[in-house]
C-alpha cells in the first residue's frame, strides 16, 4: 500500500493516535540515535529508561560488529559484547524484565552490510535467546526493528517473526507486510532545512505535519533521522506529533522529558486586568501614600510566564514607568531576601542574612521607624510567616535571619500599625509569652481577616492563613481589608505587601507555583492601581527582591495560555529586576538603580513638604 493512497483513504482519521495525544515520556518516546557512539553504549540510554536504542551493525568474518563506518570497527565491539550481554544481565537482575519498574525497549538495528546475509547472521546469533525478543509471546520482550539495508517487503516472511521493519513511504506494503512494519522513518531534510534554532518556516512545517498526519492515519508511529537535536526542536516535534525523538544527547533529552510536566503550565483561569487612567501617573504632585508590592523571587521571566498564561496581558504590563534595580548585597553578587528587603526597608545595602542591620551589625532605621517620626503610619502584609526575611526587614534588627524568636520579639518595639501574615504558631516557640507581652502593650491579635473591620487598637496583628491548594490566596482578601482599615484611620500611610510564595516555586523548580502565585500577586497589583486612581496622592511601586531559579522560557502560546520553561538552578540569581511605578513621583523609579535606592526614594517622596 502506498502512503499517498493512505492519505486519501484515511483523510477523516484522527491524527491523534500516538504520543502527541498523551504525555511524552522517555520510555515511550526517546530514541538514542547512533547509541554506540556514546561514551557508554547501551548503559547511558538504559540508565535513562529510553524507549529505543539504535545500533549500526556490520557483518565481517561471521561476526556482527557495531560501528558507524566500516573503517571504525574495533576488536571486541560486537553487538554481543556491547548490547546483548549487558541487556541479558539486566534482565536477569530484574526477574525477566528489561526495566525493573516495567516499560518497553526496542533495538533499532541498522544493517550496514548486505541486508539478507547480515540479518540471517543476526537471526542465528539470537536463536538461543530468542524468547527475550518475542514480543508476541513475551510482554516484557525487547522489540527488534530492522533498518538500513532491509530485505524487500515480499521477503519479510523469510525471516523470524521477532524481526519488525522500519517503514519507508516509497514502498508498497500488503496488509500482511504492514503488520511487520514497526514505524515509519524518513530523512528530515526531505521536508525542511531547519537546524533546530529559531522556528521552522510555516511552509516547511506544513510539509512535516502533512507527512506525520498521513502516517498516523494508517496506525503507524513516526521517526525522523538527520533531524535537529535541540530542545527547541524536541518541543516542535512534540507539538507536531513525532512519536520518537531522535537524540545524540540522551541525558539531556531524558531530563527534558522527565521534567516536562513540572516545567510546563496550561491556563486554568484568566483574570481581567485593570486599565489605569494615568491622570496622576508621573506627576510631581504630593505623595501621600506609598504601596510597595514585592513579588519575592520573581524575575522578569516569571512575570512574563504569568503574562503568557493570561493571554499576554497583566496588570503588571499596564505600567508606563519602568526601571531596573541591581539586587546585589554588600558582600556578594547574589542577594538573599534578608539583604534585599533590608535595602528596600532602610535605603542601605547590607550583608546576606542580615535583617535591618548594616554590614557591621548595627541597626539601621527602617521606613516604618523613620516615617513614624513624621507621623506617617505603616502596614506590613505577607503570605509568609511574619518572621520571614522580607517582612522582618521592615520591623526587626538582627544579624541572622533565622533568629525567629528574636525577630518576633522585635514586633514589641516596632511602630508598624498593622501586621498581616502567617499563623501564630510560626512566630516563635514561646508564642504564649510573646502574645501576653503584646497584649500588655495594647496590641490586638486576631486570626480572621473579617475582624479587621471590627477590632480597634494602636497596633493590630492578623494571623491569617493561605490555602492555595484550594485556590484561596489570603493576600487578595487581606489587601482590601488592610487598605480600608489604614484609609479609615490615616490620611497618609506606607504599606508593604509581599507575595512570598513565588520564591518557593523557584527554589523547588515548579513553574506552576511561580505562575499561580504571580497571577494572585498581579490581581492585588490591579487593586492597587485602582486604589491609586481613586485616591489622589497614591504611589504604587512594584518590584522583587531577587530572581529565583534562573527560569528560561522555552516555548509558549498566548491564545492557549501555555508556557514551557526550564530552571538552571534552585537558588537565587543575580539578574537585575524590573521596577514598576504608578502615580505621583513614578518618574523617580525609572532607569537603572540600586535596590537601596528604592527605600531612599520612597522616604524622600513621603517626607517631602
Amino acid at each position: 500500500m502506498n502512503i499517498r493512497k493512505w492519505i486519501c483513504a484515511c483523510s477523516l482519521a484522527s491524527s491523534g493516535l500516538f504520543a502527541h495525544a498523551q504525555q511524552y515520556t522517555v520510555n515511550k518516546n526517546a530514541h538514542s540515535h547512533n547509541d554506540y557512539l556514546q561514551a557508554q553504549p547501551f548503559y547511558t540510554a538504559y540508565a535513562n529508561r529510553f524507549a529505543s536504542i539504535e545500533i549500526d551493525v556490520f557483518l565481517k568474518n561471521d561476526s556482527l560488529y557495531v560501528a558507524h563506518e566500516e573503517e571504525e570497527i574495533k576488536p571486541g565491539h560486537t553487538i554481543q559484547n556491547l548490547y546483548l550481554k549487558p541487556l541479558l544481565q539486566q534482565i536477569s537482575l530484574h526477574n525477566g524484565k528489561v526495566y525493573p519498574e516495567g516499560g518497553q525497549l526496542q533495538f533499532l538495528i541498522d544493517l550496514k552490510t548486505d541486508g539478507e546475509p547480515t540479518l540471517k547472521a543476526l537471526e542465528r546469533q539470537l536463536a538461543p535467546i530468542r524468547a527475550y525478543f518475542d514480543v508476541n509471546r513475551n510482554p516484557d520482550a525487547v522489540r527488534l526493528v530492522i533498518s538500513g539495508d532491509m530485505p524487500k517487503p515480499e521477503r519479510f516472511g523469510a525471516f523470524d517473526p521477532i524481526f519488525y521493519f522500519d517503514g519507508r513511504t516509497q514502498l508498497r506494503y500488503s496488509d500482511e507486510q504492514l503488520k511487520r512494519v514497526a514505524f515509519y522513518s524518513a530523512p528530515f531534510q526531505s521536508f525542511s532545512v531547519w537546524n533546530g534554532l529559531g522556528r521552522i518556516t510555516e511552509p516547511e512545517r506544513n510539509k512535516v505535519k502533512h507527512f506525520i498526519d498521513s502516517v498516523h492515519a494508517v496506525g503507524k508511529p513516526v521517526r525522523f533521522w538527520g533531524c535537529p537535536d535541540t530542545k527547541t526542536a524536541w518541543q516542535a516535534f512534540i507539538k507536531l506529533g513525532v512519536d520518537y525523538l531522535n537524540t545524540d544527547s540522551p541525558n539531556i533529552l531524558a531530563s527534558f522529558l522527565n521534567r516536562y510536566e513540572v516545567n510546563s503550565y496550561t491556563r486554568k483561569n484568566k483574570h481581567e486586568i485593570y486599565r489605569p487612567s494615568y491622570k496622576q501617573d508621573g506627576t510631581k504632585g504630593k505623595v501621600k501614600r506609598v504601596i510597595l508590592l514585592i513579588s519575592d523571587g520573581a524575575g522578569f521571566n516569571q512575570q512574563w510566564a504569568a503574562a503568557t498564561i493570561n493571554g499576554g496581558q497583566l496588570n503588571m504590563t499596564q505600567f508606563k514607568h519602568i526601571g531596573f534595580q541591581n539586587t546585589a548585597p554588600a558582600d556578594d553578587y547574589n542577594t538573599d531576601s534578608a539583604a534585599g528587603a533590608t535595602a528596600f526597608a532602610t535605603g542601605e545595602k547590607t550583608k546576606n542574612r542580615y535583617i535591618g542591620n548594616d554590614s557591621t551589625g548595627k541597626a539601621l532605621p527602617n521606613l516604618p521607624e523613620k516615617l513614624n517620626n513624621i507621623h506617617i503610619p505603616s502596614a506590613i502584609l505577607t503570605n509568609d510567616r511574619l518572621t520571614g526575611a522580607t517582612p522582618a526587614s521592615f520591623f526587626a534588627h538582627q544579624s541572622e535571619r533565622d533568629y525567629s524568636t528574636a525577630i518576633a520579639y522585635d514586633i514589641l518595639k516596632s511602630p508598624v500599625k498593622l501586621f498581616v501574615g502567617g499563623s501564630h504558631p510560626s512566630l516563635v516557640a514561646d508564642s504564649a509569652k510573646l502574645k501576653q507581652q503584646l497584649m500588655t502593650k495594647g496590641t490586638v491579635i486576631c486570626t480572621d481577616l473579617r475582624e479587621l473591620n471590627t477590632v480597634s487598637g494602636e497596633q493590630l496583628i492578623c494571623l491569617a492563613q493561605d490555602d492555595p491548594s484550594r485556590g484561596y490566596h489570603m493576600l487578595e482578601d487581606a489587601f482590601d481589608d488592610a487598605l480600608a482599615l489604614m484609609e479609615k484611620r490615616h490620611d497618609r500611610f506606607f504599606m508593604m505587601v509581599e507575595g512570598a510564595k513565588i520564591d518557593g516555586g523557584g527554589h523547588s523548580n515548579k513553574i506552576a507555583q511561580c505562575i499561580e502565585e504571580y497571577l494572585s500577586f498581579d490581581r492585588i497589583l490591579g487593586k492597587a492601581l485602582q486604589y491609586a486612581d481613586k485616591n489622589e496622592g497614591t504611589l504604587v511601586v512594584v518590584t522583587s527582591d531577587h530572581e529565583t531559579g534562573g527560569l528560561v522560557l522555552v516555548d509558549g502560546n498566548y491564545e492557549k495560555g501555555f508556557v514551557l520553561g526550564e530552571f538552571v538552578t534552585n537558588d537565587h540569581t543575580g539578574a537585575p529586576i524590573p521596577v514598576y511605578s504608578y502615580g505621583p513621583g513614578a518618574a523617580r523609579f525609572t532607569g537603572f538603580m540600586q535596590n537601596s535606592d528604592i527605600g531612599k526614594r520612597i522616604f524622600e517622596l513621603l517626607s517631602a513638604k
